[in-house]
Parts: structure tokens; sequence; C-alpha cells
């Protein structure tokens, strides 16, 4: 029983964690005021400051001066490996944070039409798409085959941000069509630091051997993105957006390691293995472009229907790259990052009720970009989970001469399969990883507070 407890401390301590660092899923975070309660299916809309990402052409709708505030205050991260009884009593990936929250304001210029709008808009948004942090800290003694009774310890603090900051402008080519364009800078940083031990040889008390080692991996990387968009009005009730990003342009990269191995026996044999200098490591973070095309069907002040389909192009990339062969066998985030060719779907329905409340709720897909993992592979090596999601998001509403405020809740939840380190007691902190194949399920719920001013 105790080695098996030790199993699975070693199985969690080096799990590659494709739930806290995502770099294969599209639509972790819905962004936006009316967008969150729509599912995200906001193409064919886009008339708040958040249409600067999701259709640039629709933002010259805003009448005046509109500034827009979100965050989604609170969210609780799960992942669990096979059955959660076979892993550990208390989850170790579940975790309450505070996660994306978003700024920004159009403003329209020009003289005003017949419909009270003006024929060109700006705006600005910064936004802060993904937030994924994980502390976690784990000690106990085991009594293994090989190594007698031992000790072991582990302690890892993993961070993964993003924050976009985007300007988009838009014109009004007609009374029916609009035209948007859009640039925005994507910073992303990840800080990701772990330590570990094992005391065996217990001899008179206390324990005769020991086997500790340290890793301190930081990057960041920086580049512009593109968009291009046009909202066409049907009819008075029906709308279309269409809307293409272009492929990332990097702009630049940093980022260092650090780390040592060690290992001590009563008998005076020392071994010691320490970075020769802070490394220094490339990384990227990269996608080959997207397609996105929404319809909404609007009565003014009553009902809104949308629905939109976006398309992901395949992409492969190498988000962190180490040259030193020893140290690259301590990474725990997944180096070779491959995308395949995505198809995501959103579904909204929002009405209001006498001019002054609203209830909206919506549905979307999340599917992994991930190519499947092999089931029984002579070696297998690290590599991205893939886990479909599907999702829902509720919302209400309370409107008033200047305001659009909305409060409410987004629930994702999927299944899977992933690659996590199963090292050999023996290995740790000392020597080359083994990986295996498992089952994974990931569920997230936030809850979001999204406020519009216009004047």
């Amino acid at each position: 029983m105790k080695h098996r407890s030790l199993w699975l401390f070693l199985t969690w301590a080096l799990l590659p964690l494709g739930a806290a660092a995502d770099d294969v899923h599209y639509q972790d975070f819905i962004l936006g005021d009316q967008a969150v309660g729509l599912g995200g299916a906001y193409t064919a809309i886009a008339a708040d400051p958040s249409g600067i990402w999701y259709n640039p052409a629709g933002i010259v709708d805003v009448a005046n001066t509109s500034l827009s505030l979100s965050a989604n205050l609170y969210g609780i991260q799960d992942s669990f490996v096979g059955k959660r009884e076979e892993v550990i009593p208390k989850d170790p990936i579940s975790k309450l944070v505070v996660v994306p929250s978003s700024a920004g304001f159009v403003q329209s210029m020009g003289r005003m039409d017949n419909w009270g709008l003006r024929p060109w808009a700006f705006g600005m948004s910064i936004v802060v798409p993904s937030f994924r942090k994980l502390t976690t800290t784990e000690e106990g003694e085991s009594n293994d085959p090989t190594l007698g009774r031992s000790r072991h310890g582990y302690h890892r603090v993993f961070e993964d941000q993003t924050l976009w900051i985007g300007i988009g402008a838009a014109y009004r080519l007609h009374a029916r069509m609009s035209l948007g364009f859009g640039l925005a800078l994507a910073h992303r940083s990840v800080q990701d630091a772990a330590s570990s031990f094992v005391a065996s040889g217990f001899v008179d008390g206390a324990f005769t051997q020991f086997r500790t080692s340290m890793m301190d991996l930081n990057f960041s990387n920086d580049s512009l993105l593109a968009t291009a968009g046009v909202k066409y009005r049907l009819t008075d009730s029906f709308y279309l957006g269409a809307v293409l990003r272009s492929p990332t342009i990097p702009v630049r990269a940093k980022g260092s390691m650090r780390f040592t191995r060690a290992r001590a026996d009563a008998q005076g044999n020392v071994g010691f293995l320490p970075t020769p200098e802070s490394l220094e490591v490339k990384s990227e973070s990269k996608s080959n472009g997207e397609g996105r095309v929404g319809l909404a069907f609007v009565l003014p002040q009553f009902l809104t229907v949308s629905v939109d389909a976006s398309v992901h192009l395949p992409v492969s990339y190498t988000l962190v790259e180490v040259q030193d062969e020893a140290a690259r066998k301590l990474l725990l985030v997944t180096p070779t990052i491959e995308r395949n060719l995505v198809v995501n779907g959103n579904l909204g329905v929002e009405f209001q009720i006498l001019n002054r409340y609203a209830i909206g709720f919506g549905g979307f897909s999340n599917f992994s970009s991930a190519p499947s993992i092999p089931g029984s592979p002579d070696k297998l090596l690290p590599a991205s989970d893939q886990v479909h999601l599907f999702g829902g998001s509720l919302a209400l509403g309370l409107f008033s001469e200047h305001t659009l405020t909305r409060l409410g809740v987004v629930y994702s939840r999927g299944s899977g399969t992933d690659v996590i380190a199963v090292n050999n007691p023996d290995q740790l902190a000392l020597d080359e990883q083994a990986f295996a194949r498992v089952n994974l399920t990931q569920t997230a719920l936030y809850f979001f507070l999204a406020s519009t001013f216009r004047y």
C-alpha cells in the first residue's frame, strides 16, 4: 500500500499538467459582456468593445462611446486521472483561481444617420484570456521493495498567463455593410519551479542516502495577430458576420532555466550536477490562422438568437527549446506542440424583459486540437492531452440608461486521454523519466461580472 502511495506521489508530482498549460484548446474562456451570455456566439453582433476580438466590423454599431469592464471573478479548475479514488484522497489539481478579465472602449465618429449610428468607429481592448496557476506540496514516508523505508517530498509552483492588447477600427460602407480591421499584441509568460527529494537507506533511526533535484524554468514570448471582418445586415432582423485572423507573427522571445541534481550517502559518496550557467531557453506560441462566421436574429429590446462556427488551421511549434540534454529531461511541460484542424461551434439566446432585464444562455464546444495519443507505443514521449470539452453559460442582465450589467456562470467538462510521468522511485531526481497513457477528465466552472457604460 505504501509502495503504491509512492507511485501515486510520483505520478502526481511529475504530471505535465496539460490542464494547467493548455496549448490545445481555443475556447477555454468566453470574453466580453453580451457574448458570455450567448455562449460566445457573437461574430454577427460584436457591438461592444469585445467586438475587437470577435469581429471588428461590429464596433461601428456602437452608438457614441462605450466603455466595457469584465471580470471572471472566481473559477474552479478540476482535473483527475482515472478514477478519482485511485489517485489520491485530495485531488491536487482542483484549484480556486481568479481568472480572466478585460477592459476596453469604443468611440464612434462622424455624422449620425437615421438609425442613430455613425460611419466610423475605433477602439482598444486589453484582455487576459488565460490565467493558470498551480501550487502543490506533498511529503510523506513509504516502504518500497527496492529502497526500503524512505521519505519523499515534492513542491511545485506553476503559472501560465496570457495578455492581449488590441486595437480595432471599422467603417460603414452603406446602411447594410461594414468592414473592420484589428491588430493585437499577444504576450505569454510561463514560470515553472519544482523541487523534490527522496531519503532512503534507513539505518539506526536515520536515513543514510539522499537524492534531490531542482528545476526553475522561466520564459515569455510576444507575437502579433491581424484581423479583418465584415458585418452585413441581410434583413432588418438578420445579421451575418465573418472574420479572418492571420497566423501569428513572432516579435520577441526570451527565457532561462536552471537545475541541479544531487545524491549522497553515509559512505561519503557524493554526486552533484549543477546547471553550467543560467541556460538560455527559446520559446514560441503559435497559431496558423482562424476563420469564423456567425448568423444572428435580433429583435431589438426583445430577443437575440445567434450561432457561430470557427475553423482553426493546423500548426506545430516548439513551446520551449532547451539545448542541454540533462536539462531537457527535467522539463515538466510538453516541449513540442502539435495542433490539428479544429472546428468549434457556439449557440446563444437572450431575452429582454421590460427593457430593463435580460436572461441569456448558450452552449459551445471546445475540442482538443492535439493528435491522438497511441495506446501502447514502444516508448511514449510527453504529449498534449486530448480532451474534448463541451460547455454552457447562463447570464442575468440589468439595464439602465447608461449601463449594462451582467452576472452569470460558465461551465465546461470533458474526458479524454493524457500522458503523465510514472517514474520508478530509483529514477526520481536522477534519471530519465518514463511516461504512460492515462484517462483524463477536466472540469471548469467560472463566475463572471461584466458592465458596459454608454455615454
